[in-house]
């Protein structure tokens, strides 16, 4: 008897805990079932009261009105009149005089200059001036492919002038064309130290007063009058040499 009531004293607390863990396991399951059951119900209606973060409402887009169509009102084609086409006026043709041929004018002469009063004549011809020679004294291989006029310009005394005293012009005709060239005394220091030098061309050219020599002074002033010279056609006569000696006074 006595151990019968032992044994009963023993078993009680296990049945406790036996009770305690069936309640647990029952609520539990309840638990799971509500879970459950909401989240059924917020996955088909994400907007029920039992969502607490519902998702933003969407908005509505606004409905565009349909098109209808309008009917098109064709007009019937109305007449246009075609351009009449004017007539061209007929050519008709017009008599062109003929011209009358005019006589060609004659040259005229140019007239010569006026000689220097003698007193305004400052230089003279060198008493061996013109002379033709060969430009191979001074040019030797040159030859024949060359023409001018060289010489020097003295003071009364004989002596050579210094460099750039006189201007010296040639000028005239020379095979048909009119021609005027320049050069300064002391410019061609190979003919003397008052010596100059003016090519006339390539080749020698025969000429018979048609070209003259001119002495001026820085000024432009005249010292001379025009004094006229002849050139040959032969290799042994193109340089002309022609020197100036002053006048004493």
């Amino acid at each position: 008897m006595d151990s019968f009531e032992l044994k009963n004293k023993r078993s009680s607390p296990r049945r406790l805990l036996t009770v305690l863990w069936n309640l647990l396991t029952v609520l539990v399951l309840l638990m799971t079932c509500c879970v459950g059951l909401v989240t059924v119900t917020i996955y088909l209606d994400p907007y029920s009261n039992l969502n607490l973060f519902p998702p933003p409402t969407p908005i509505q887009g606004a409905k565009m009105p349909t098109l209808t169509p309008t009917p098109l009102q064709i007009l019937p084609p109305t007449w246009t009149p075609s351009p009449t086409v004017t007539p061209r006026p007929t050519f008709t043709p017009t008599f062109t005089p003929t011209s009358t041929p005019t006589e060609a004018p004659t040259a005229t002469e140019v007239p010569t200059p006026t000689p220097l009063p003698p007193e305004m004549v400052q230089y003279a011809l060198s008493p061996d001036s013109p002379k033709a020679m060969a430009s191979t004294a001074f040019y030797p291989d040159r030859g024949c492919k060359w023409a001018g006029v060289a010489g020097q310009i003295f003071d009364a005394n004989g002596e050579p002038l210094p460099p750039a005293s006189v201007l010296i012009v040639v000028g005239g005709k020379l095979n048909g064309e009119s021609i005027e060239l320049l050069s300064l005394n002391g410019t061609a220091p190979q003919y003397g130290f008052s010596g100059y030098e003016i090519v006339l061309g390539d080749v020698p050219i025969a000429s018979q007063a048609s070209l003259y020599i001119q002495l001026f002074d820085p000024q432009g002033q005249p010292l001379t009058d025009r004094i006229y010279f002849d050139t040959y056609g032969a290799c042994e006569q193109n340089l002309i040499m022609i020197d100036f000696n002053a006048i004493a006074r």
